[in-house]
This record gives structure tokens, C-alpha cells and sequence, in this order.
């Protein structure tokens, strides 16, 4: 069996670098890890948000994966990767009419209602199409998710309806025409390492199902807990106890589904499954030392992977970093690891320690399977998205090509500027 090192190498040698590298048998296991934690009663959606590749999309698919989507692109890559509309949950703060609509003409398994006026307008266009959509309701909980670093929940934020304003209302929401109500939509909170903290906060929000479905006698043929289990990116971090987290996992939703075996529950999760199954590739230009730091340039950077520069956190620290092309016997120096743009923040390693770097060696920042190419500003310096290439049972696939001068000039609009007369 290929290691990680030998899969990199392997595609790098074919595609060269900046590219971002999967290995599909680490995320095939990574998700049936997930999978053999939880009880069968559960169905885990993978949230597309994380990395759409629509080739990881389709690996994950052919094991039995649902999809979570965010966007009318992310619903499309959905369906050709395989998903069947009953299996996509559609989420997300701004849904364009033109994205509701199709998503009522694919018959989704649930739009996420985030606000009264998308319900209203939801129920509008159903109308119009002369059907019944079926919807969830996302609540934004008083229960605030611990162990979180990014709180999407149990706070002011743009997602979802507040806990006790939803529960007084919710009687107005089974009204509302055209509009079936399949249940609720919770997301508290993401990259959480500890089993209690995803128990606690799954726990909640069945909580929040009994207490609705009780409060209007009638029961809901769905619930959604959302997620957030993590990846450990930093030395003080330890992975999620997946042991733990099925010992707390499975008795609460079983339990749950023998009270409502006609509900369907619904699991997320994006980073847990891809995340340490992708690896970002650099090749190094030039070394120089600057005011007594030693320099690394390399030719992918912030413009290919802003999380490992610290784009969105106040303390900056290196995710883990490698010299794969160096051999074990050499000795470690600390290095300062520069992307190519002409910006000072432009740093994916800080003060951080690589066995001895030379030029052409290659670089590789491990987990960097989520949040990696999707988040990152791909045309900063106008140097395009980096290739992507997954390594599958020994062979290297091609899953997406680098962007070229072509491709991002060609995208734009060139006004012809007539020249104009010069008055004397």
C-alpha cells in the first residue's frame, strides 16, 4: 500500500505544484468511521461547503453518503456526483429565487428555511409551481455549542430563527400554504474535538424536536443536528475520541428513534470526512535569508490555501507542515514559508521547524482536505486555482485542471474605448 508521502510524490510528479492532493482511501475510511459510530437509524449528509470536487463528491456518493448543500452550483455537483434529490438537504442565509426555484422543481429532500421572509417566499413560489414543498425550519438555539471555535449558534447571528421566537411561532409556520413542515434544522457550531460537546449539543436539539412536537401535537418526519466534528490542525490538539463519541452517540439516537421511527435523522458533517485526507503541495523557488530569517519562497500561498496563512484568526499558527522531499537524516531548521504574492501576510509557516529545505524541494501542508482551495482567494495576483488530483487505488486521477492565463482573461469583458478626437 502507497504511503502518503509516495501518493503525493506519485501525483505531483504528473501535475506538478501549487495542488491540493486527496488520497481516496483515507477519506472513504474517514467517513466509514463515521458511519460504524452511529447507529444505523442516522444518515450522514455530507456538507458539500467543505471541498465540492464533484469527483470527492461521487467517491463518498458510491458509499452511501447524502449531500448538504449551500448553493444552486453545490446542489448541481450534487446530482452529478450521483445524489438523488431526496437525498440533498439545501441550507444556507441568501437563497436567490432562481435557487429556490429549482430546488422546488428537483423536490429536494428539505429547503432549510432561515428566516419568516423564506418561508413566505418559498410558499409563494410553491404556489405559483402548483405544489407542496417540504421544508425544515432552522432554529438558532439558546444553547450555545462548547468546544467550538467558530459558533454558528446560541448568539446573534444570520442563521436560523431565534429558539424561543421559533417554538411561540411555530404554529403560524405548519399553516402557511404550499409549505410542508418536515421538522427543524440546528447548526451550533463547527471543528469540535470533544464527544461530549457533540452529545451535548445533539442532545439539545432533540430536545428542541419533543418540545415543538409536543407543543403542537404532531410529530415531523425529520431532524437535523447538524454537526461540527473536527480535525485537530495544531500540536496541543487531539483528534475527536471516536470510541467515546459512539458509546455517547448511539444510545441517544436510538433511543430517540424508537420514541419516532418515522423521523428521519439527519447528521452533517464535511470536515471530519475530508479533512486529513487532503494534502496542499508546494514547490520551492528560492531560499534567502532577510533580516536574519531564513526565507522560504514557494509558488502557492494564500492565494491557494488562506487557512494555513491564518486568514480569519487572531493568533496565527502553522497548520502541519512536511519536506517531503528530504531525506530522515537531515537536520531541522526553522524557516519562514512565503507564498508568491506581494503581500507581507503572504506566510504559511511562522518560525516553524522543516527537516533542511533546498530549492525544488517540495513542501506539503497535511489536513488540508477542507476549507483548503474553497475558501482561499484564487485569483489574488490573477495566478488562478491550483490542480487537483485524487490518488485512488494506486492510480492518480486528474479531478481538476489549474486554472491558466486563458481561463481567468478569458471570464472577463474587454470595452472597446473608441479613441476620441483631440481638440487644439
Amino acid at each position: 500500500m502507497q504511503t502518503h508521502k509516495s501518493k503525493i510524490i506519485a501525483a505531483v510528479k504528473e501535475h506538478g505544484t501549487p495542488s491540493y492532493i486527496y488520497d481516496g482511501e483515507k477519506l472513504v475510511s474517514n467517513y466509514q468511521r463515521l458511519v460504524n459510530a452511529l447507529p444505523d437509524c442516522v444518515d450522514v449528509f455530507y456538507a458539500l461547503k467543505v471541498n465540492p470536487n464533484v469527483s470527492l463528491v461521487k467517491l463518498l456518493r458510491s458509499k452511501g453518503a447524502c449531500t448538504e448543500v449551500c448553493s444552486i452550483t453545490e446542489m448541481e455537483i450534487a446530482l452529478k456526483a450521483g445524489s438523488t434529490p431526496q437525498d440533498i438537504v439545501y441550507l444556507g442565509p441568501c437563497k436567490k429565487d432562481y435557487e429556490l426555484k429549482r430546488a422546488i422543481s428537483l423536490g429536494v429532500f428539505a429547503i432549510v428555511i432561515e428566516s419568516e421572509t423564506e418561508l413566505k417566499r418559498v410558499s409563494r413560489f410553491a404556489n405559483e409551481a402548483g405544489v407542496v414543498v417540504d421544508v425544515a425550519i432552522r432554529i438558532n438555539p439558546d444553547f450555545s455549542a462548547k468546544g467550538s471555535p467558530w459558533k454558528m449558534g446560541g448568539r446573534p447571528t444570520q442563521f436560523g430563527i431565534d429558539e424561543k421566537h421559533a417554538i411561540a411561532n411555530f404554529g403560524t409556520y405548519l399553516n402557511v400554504p404550499n409549505i410542508n413542515i418536515k421538522g427543524i434544522h440546528v447548526y451550533n457550531g463547527t471543528n469540535i474535538l470533544d464527544a461530549q460537546s457533540v452529545y451535548e449539543n445533539s442532545k439539545y436539539i432533540l430536545g428542541l424536536y419533543e418540545q415543538i412536537s409536543q407543543k403542537y401535537n404532531t410529530t415531523f418526519s425529520m431532524v437535523d443536528v447538524g454537526g461540527g466534528m473536527g480535525i485537530p490542525y495544531f500540536p496541543n490538539q487531539e483528534e475527536l475520541d471516536i470510541v467515546e463519541f459512539k458509546n455517547l452517540m448511539t444510545p441517544l439516537f436510538s433511543d430517540f428513534h424508537k420514541k419516532y421511527p418515522d423521523t428521519r435523522i439527519i447528521m452533517e458533517s464535511g470536515r471530519f470526512i475530508i479533512g486529513t485526507a487532503g494534502y496542499f503541495a508546494v514547490g520551492v523557488n528560492n531560499i534567502k535569508i532577510n533580516h536574519g530569517k531564513t526565507f522560504v519562497v514557494t509558488d502557492g500561498g494564500t492565494n491557494c490555501h488562506s487557512a494555513s496563512a491564518g486568514s480569519g484568526r487572531v493568533v496565527k499558527r502553522n497548520f502541519p507542515m512536511e519536506n517531503i522531499s528530504a531525506t530522515d537524516n537531515l537536520e531541522e531548521f526553522e524557516y519562514q514559508v512565503a507564498g508568491p504574492l506581494c503581500s507581507p501576510d503572504d506566510i504559511i509557516g511562522r518560525n516553524i521547524k522543516l527537516k533542511e529545505v533546498k530549492e525544488g524541494d517540495i513542501l506539503v501542508i497535511n489536513a488540508s482536505g477542507a476549507y483548503g482551495s474553497t475558501s482561499s482567494p484564487g485569483l489574488f495576483h490573477s495566478h488562478g486555482f491550483p490542480v487537483e488530483a485524487l490518488v485512488y487505488d494506486d492510480q492518480v486521477h486528474l479531478i481538476r485542471h489549474k486554472d491558466t492565463s486563458d481561463d481567468i482573461i478569458s471570464r472577463q469583458v474587454v470595452v472597446d474605448f473608441k479613441k476620441e478626437p483631440v481638440l487644439n
